[in-house]
């Protein structure tokens, strides 16, 4: 079970600093923000491209699970950032991903 909560940990860290350094990014080409945003979205995402080395499976399938996470960490962003709430697809969606993340990288074998 601590594996599993140390893993999780690391999928939402991953998320939160590629979904904020590509809204930091966003910023900057979007929103008419300082190139220092720009930078600071770059260097975000280097550091994203690391955290996911940290867990215990092979690049496909860690990558695979992280989408259904990123998913979700997406829509949460999306309620605490730009304060848009999902509607029933969005988390009916998020759910099937989140199902298919334990499938895919919780299941024994």
């Amino acid at each position: 079970m601590n594996d599993i909560i140390i893993s999780l940990g690391l999928f939402f860290l991953a998320a939160l600093f590629e979904i904020g350094g590509g809204y930091l990014v966003w910023l900057w080409l979007r929103e008419d923000q300082k190139i220092a945003f720009g930078i600071l979205g770059a260097l975000t995402l280097a550091i994203y491209g690391i955290i996911p080395t940290f867990q215990h499976a092979n690049f496909g399938r860690v990558y695979a699970a992280y989408g259904g996470i990123f998913i979700v960490s997406s829509l949460i962003w999306g309620m605490l950032v730009d304060k848009k709430n999902p509607d029933k697809f969005e988390i009916i969606g998020a759910f099937i991903a989140l199902v298919g993340v334990f499938i895919m990288y919780y299941t024994p074998r």
